[in-house]
């Protein structure tokens, strides 16, 4: 367990859930080490993040996008009517006491079993502007969640790399509300995390090599 990355991560997840505070769900992120550029909500609160997606982001406001994006799939009880739609049982009961320990004990499979959900449009629709929304009432730039969907839109066509547009749909129509609502947000005078190197957040599933110290 990396558990200093693992706090930074679970401190801007608190950043961005300030707003809704308080919420009958208690919010875990877990990072699978896996090149799936994905993430996933379950009933509860339990969200995971595909190390896949975590490499792609450049900057904690992306990450923070994701997470909100997900957030009100679990606020919204999205993932819960999907979950009863499609899930197996090990599955189902895993996520719907909101454990992600045990969702991920049925192995890899049982995660991307979660991330094969499908959401409905308008489920996406809310998720997205209320998503937005979230991270201007929490004072974060809303620009770094249009930037990584962007991101998803330009990897749409490879089944390897587009795992979250497969399953998170994108279309530009979907990108110019996510714009529009940005827009109207004020930018902060700060960015997240400005004294931490975002890139060190993706060693912690080893997936890249950690910075080198400078010569002295």
């Amino acid at each position: 367990m990396d558990a200093d990355r693992q706090a930074r991560i679970d401190a801007l997840a608190a950043a961005v859930l300030k707003p809704a505070q308080p919420t009958p769900y208690t919010f875990k992120i877990t990072v699978v080490n896996s090149a799936l550029v994905n993430a996933v909500a379950a009933p509860g609160g339990a969200i995971v993040v595909f190390r896949g997606l975590l490499d792609r982001t450049d900057s904690a406001e992306e990450l923070a996008g994701v997470l909100a994006h997900e957030f009100q799939h679990v606020l919204h009880r999205h993932a819960t009517r999907a979950i009863f739609q499609h899930a197996s049982a090990g599955i189902l009961m895993a996520a719907v006491i909101g454990d992600v320990s045990a969702v991920v004990a049925f192995g890899l499979e049982g995660a991307r079993m979660l991330g094969d959900l499908s959401m409905s449009r308008q489920a996406e629709a809310e998720a997205d502007g209320d998503g937005m929304r979230m991270l201007q009432a929490a004072g974060i730039d809303g620009a770094g969640m249009v930037t990584f969907f962007e991101k998803l839109a330009a990897l749409h066509g490879d089944p390897g790399r587009g795992k979250y547009l497969m399953s998170h749909p994108a279309p530009q129509e979907r990108l110019a509300s996510m714009r529009a609502l940005s827009a109207q947000g004020r930018r902060p005078a700060a960015r997240l995390m400005a004294d931490y190197d975002w890139s060190d957040i993706k060693t912690m599933c080893g997936s890249e090599t950690p910075p080198q110290s400078p010569p002295r």
